[in-house]
C-alpha cells in the first residue's frame, strides 16, 4: 500500500468540508438525513486516518510527525461536526445566529483545502474574520436564547458547534505550519 500523504490530507480536508456543509444543511435547511451522512463521513475519515498512520509508521518520511498532526487535526474537525450533529435537538428552532454559526463553520472548512492547494488569494485575515463572525453569533445565541428556559436544550449543541469552529481554526493553523 502506497499512500501519498498529501493526497490523504487533501481527502481528509474534503471530508472536513463536506461534514461542515452537511451540518449547515441540517441546521439551515432542516436536512434530516445529514446527521447520518456526517456519521458516514466520520467513519470514512477514521478509516483513511488509520491507513495514513500505518503508511507513515512504516515509511521513512522525515515529515511524519507534522503530517500526522495535520491529518489528526482534519479528522478531529469531522469528529467535532459529528458530535455537534448528534446533539441537535428534534424540532430545531429557526434562529438567525444559529444559522450564522454553521455558515461560518462551513466557510472555515473551506480553508484547509485552500491551504493545501497553495491558493495565492488566501487571506488569513478573512479566516480570522469568518471565525470572529461565528464567535459573535455564538455570543448572541448564548446571551439571547440559550439562557431562556426553551433555549437551554440547545445549549449543548451550541457548545459543540463552538468546539467544531475551534477545531477548524486549529486545522488551518496546523496545515499552515507544514
Amino acid at each position: 500500500m502506497n499512500i501519498d500523504p498529501h493526497t490523504a490530507l487533501r481527502s481528509l480536508a474534503e471530508h472536513s468540508q463536506a461534514a461542515a456543509e452537511l451540518m449547515r444543511a441540517a441546521v439551515c435547511d432542516g436536512c434530516r438525513s445529514c446527521v447520518g451522512e456526517i456519521s458516514d463521513i466520520n467513519r470514512q475519515t477514521l478509516s483513511e486516518l488509520s491507513d495514513l498512520e500505518r503508511e507513515l509508521f512504516l515509511s521513512s518520511n522525515k515529515d511524519e510527525k507534522a503530517l500526522l498532526s495535520a491529518a489528526h487535526a482534519l479528522a478531529f474537525c469531522v469528529n467535532r461536526a459529528f458530535s455537534a450533529a448528534m446533539l441537535l435537538p428534534d424540532g430545531l428552532p429557526t434562529l438567525p445566529p444559529l444559522a450564522e454559526i454553521v455558515c461560518a463553520n462551513a466557510a472555515l472548512a473551506a480553508y484547509p483545502l485552500r491551504i493545501l492547494s497553495h491558493d495565492r488569494e488566501l487571506s488569513f485575515y478573512s479566516l480570522h474574520l469568518t471565525a470572529n463572525k461565528g464567535r459573535g453569533a455564538h455570543a448572541l445565541l448564548i446571551t439571547n436564547y440559550c439562557r431562556t428556559g426553551a433555549g437551554q436544550r440547545l445549549f449543548p449543541s451550541v457548545l459543540a458547534l463552538e468546539r467544531h469552529r475551534d477545531a477548524l481554526e486549529q486545522a488551518s493553523a496546523t496545515l499552515t505550519a507544514l
